[in-house]
């Protein structure tokens, strides 16, 4: 499994979804999720969690998270910046959601129309009304927050961060345990133990999948399938061959052709 750190560049966005993402992630917003159809498994920091029509999702900053979708999934996502809400910013750095779904059954019964009219002013180009979105998504989360049980952060949260954040700027790069050990002033056998038992993953198929992640998007550029291999750290065709196919379920020529069909 990928995960990627999303840097993103506006504090409040309200979308239309039609989906939700397999990939795993983690980013320093608050996110928020209304499932209007369909259904979908949510996984948050390896606890997993079912959406179904009509639930709320809220993953605070910097839980791991993605989505499996059981049938066709419509609904609204809210991306924050918690530093928004600056009388929430203990909560969101101290504690996390012990379950982040509110069935429901437990929302308001306007809760729908909120949600849908905060869409709307958030994506209006007057900034009263932008402002507006901002006051109603607070009021909503307010009510949110009331209906969640909280328990504090594990202790290696901002470890589990750093390590996560050292391996995407650096994936690129010679990288071993040895590295990100050294750098850290982690042992290289915790970090180990963090990526089974906390990402249930090993750390070469972490990132060896950072860099098929990166090839994928050389490949979709018209780069060569030799250029795109080293580029993206890997030190021979045939390394990057056995770990495209493994992580993508294609060979790099069938996902040239497949990109190509697209366009």
């Amino acid at each position: 499994m990928l995960y990627n750190f999303e840097v993103r560049q506006s504090p409040f966005s309200a979308t239309h979804i039609t989906g939700l993402s397999p990939k795993p992630h983690i980013h320093p917003h608050l996110e928020l999720i209304y499932i209007r159809s369909g259904s979908s498994r949510a996984s948050v920091d390896g606890r997993e969690h079912l959406l179904e029509q009509g639930d709320l999702i809220l993953t605070f900053p910097n839980q791991i998270h993605f989505y499996n979708d059981i049938s066709p999934v419509d609904g609204t996502m809210f991306i924050v910046l918690p530093q928004l809400f600056e009388d929430l910013r203990d909560l969101f750095s101290r504690c996390v959601p012990i379950s982040p779904v509110i069935k429901h059954c437990q929302l308001s019964e306007n809760a729908a129309d909120q949600i849908q009219e905060i869409f709307r002013l958030a994506n209006s180009s007057q900034q009263l009304e932008s402002i507006a979105a901002r006051g109603l998504f607070l009021a909503l989360l307010a009510g949110v927050l009331q209906k969640m049980e909280m328990t504090p952060v594990e202790s290696d949260h901002d470890t589990v961060k750093n390590i996560l954040i050292y391996c995407m700027a650096h994936y690129l790069e010679p990288l071993n345990l040895e590295t990100v050990s050294d750098h850290l002033h982690l042992s290289k056998y915790y970090i180990s133990r963090i990526f089974q038992n906390r990402l249930h993953i090993s750390f070469p198929e972490f990132i060896n999948a950072l860099r098929v992640d990166h090839a994928c998007r050389l490949l979709t550029n018209c780069k060569s399938i030799t250029d795109a291999a080293y580029a993206s750290g890997f030190n021979s065709i045939r390394s990057f061959n056995r770990n495209f196919e493994q992580h993508i379920g294609l060979t790099p020529t069938q996902y040239i052709r497949k990109t190509k069909q697209k366009t």
